[in-house]
């Protein structure tokens, strides 16, 4: 049993753990039924969307402890058992009791997400070392693959290069090459690969199904930002919507590294919304800003409203 400062602080990091879970949870709930809302959105305002949900539950859990915390600072301790109902004996904390189990078992799952994520980026590091043997510059920031198959993607955080396959560059007319290295380029100066890499981390701690659609959004976002970004005076939508699906054709589907979470592709990746979106077809919308504050003050309400009924009912449930 531990007593005093530091089982304060233990007890303060259980409540961020279920305010984690409770906030994780709504949000699940609002993006089931919402997910197909995120496709109207315009491809900035889907990006920041998207973040502040991957990100919400983190920033809710961490307004939560501050709002116990100052409490907790600012009265004593039985004024504070008073103020906080249930949340007693704060400046107590055993390890056998359920805060314990609970702040073990978000511990460990938290080590074991970015150990998977630091092994995934240890397997992509080596992926690409080893196209360095079959690979040979284009230009500072362009390689070429000696592969017959056709693929072009971009990778690196922070020496971000280009990708590209023989094998695209033999089937493809040089216009076309350039809207692909356009887009592989626009990918780089996003900072894409990165960004999809956290985004992966951020997504891992909600269920696999739910993860899945926001990654799959967020590459839609990515992509369809890339494909425009490549459109100007001398490059048609048409143009690039024609490459995007010949690529589709010359088995765009494939790469040289098997890891998509950490590569941002000129593929096959929702192709669909990708031409309609070069196509003019999609009717996109800025985001509401005043509907997507009050989501945000939702959340935080639901957290700061359920959190002492959550301890209470576990409370009931099994022994302090």
């Amino acid at each position: 049993m531990i007593e005093g400062q530091l089982a304060l602080w233990l007890n303060i990091v259980t409540i961020v753990i279920l305010a984690f879970v409770i906030a994780n949870f709504t949000i699940s709930i609002i993006v089931s039924l919402l997910a197909q809302k995120f496709i109207n959105l315009q491809v900035k305002s889907r990006k920041i969307v998207l973040w502040l949900l991957v990100t919400l539950p983190w920033l809710s859990s961490i307004c939560v402890a501050l709002y116990f915390l100052r409490g907790y600072t600012n009265s004593t301790v039985f004024q504070s058992e008073a103020e906080y109902a249930h949340w007693h004996h704060m400046d107590i904390f055993n390890w056998l009791s359920w805060h314990g189990a609970t702040l073990i078992i978000a511990l460990v799952f938290t080590v074991y997400i970015l150990g998977k994520k630091l092994i995934q980026l240890k397997r992509h590091h080596k992926d690409l070392v080893n196209l360095a043997s079959i690979s040979k510059p284009l230009s500072s920031d362009v390689i070429e693959i000696e592969l017959p198959e056709s693929s072009a993607f971009t990778a690196g955080f922070i020496n971000k290069k280009c990708f590209i396959t023989s094998g695209m560059l033999k089937e493809m007319t040089a216009e076309e090459v350039a809207v692909v290295l356009g887009h592989e380029r626009a990918h780089a100066k996003m900072n894409d690969p990165l960004k999809k890499w956290l985004f992966s981390i951020f997504t891992a701690f909600f269920i696999p199904s739910l993860a899945a659609h926001l990654k799959l959004h967020m590459t839609l976002a990515m992509e369809q930002a890339a494909d425009n970004a490549v459109v100007n005076s001398d490059i048609a939508p048409t143009f690039v919507a024609s490459t995007l699906v010949k690529a589709a054709r010359l088995n765009a589907l494939y790469s040289p590294v098997k890891n998509n979470e950490l590569v941002a592709n000129f593929g096959a990746d929702v192709l669909e919304q990708r031409v309609y979106f070069l196509l003019g077809q999609l009717n996109l919308k800025p985001v509401n800003k005043m509907l997507t504050a009050i989501l945000v003050t939702f959340i935080l309400a639901v957290c700061l409203s359920s959190i002492d009924g959550v301890h209470h009912l576990i409370e009931t449930v099994l022994n302090h």
